[in-house]
């Protein structure tokens, strides 16, 4: 089974704005990564391997569930194939007057074909893997994994909604 995991809130979540590599999460953000590694104990899953994207808020997010698993830290897997859309020139801009559409055409963003592919090349290969998987990641890369799933133009994967922050949502 693979079950996937929006990291925790981050500054970026707080202050709506198009997040960068270096987004860090809050203490709420801390506190909701921790629950979200109790609710997998509580509920007797038992993870096998995490994967997980290679930015901060990602990371932090991975460690804090690691810890509350009790599954050794320095097994944590990183996948730079993972990491959130490049928003290009609105990275680190407000959210306010900027739709996500405009967002994906704007200078320097990264192309939509190119994110579906890198993230389905790294879902594909950890779909294959036995045992349990938690791939901890962004919105955008839960959203395109359910858009190719659901046969919907990469474009319009922005449409369907996000997935919350820090809640452990299963892949099938």
């Amino acid at each position: 089974m693979i079950y996937f995991i929006r990291h925790g809130e981050s500054q970026a979540n707080v202050d709506n704005t198009f997040s960068g590599p270096d987004s860090l999460i809050t203490d709420n953000g801390r506190a909701q990564s921790q629950m979200a590694g109790e609710k997998l104990v509580a509920d007797g899953i038992v993870i096998d391997r995490i994967i997980s994207s290679t930015y901060e808020r990602a990371v932090e997010t991975a460690k804090i569930i690691t810890k509350a698993i009790g599954f050794d830290v320095d097994k944590i897997q990183y996948d730079h194939r993972l990491v959130e859309i490049d928003c290009g020139s609105v990275t680190y801009k407000s959210q306010e007057n900027i739709t996500q559409r405009q967002m994906l055409e704007c200078d320097g963003a990264e192309d939509v074909n190119r994110f579906q592919e890198r993230v389905m090349k790294s879902f594909n290969e950890i779909k294959d893997l036995p045992g349990n998987t938690l791939i901890v990641s962004h919105a955008g890369v839960g959203r395109m994994i359910n858009a190719t799933k659901q046969g919907i133009q990469p474009s319009d994967f922005i449409n369907l909604p996000e997935y919350p922050n820090a809640i452990i949502a299963e892949l099938n």
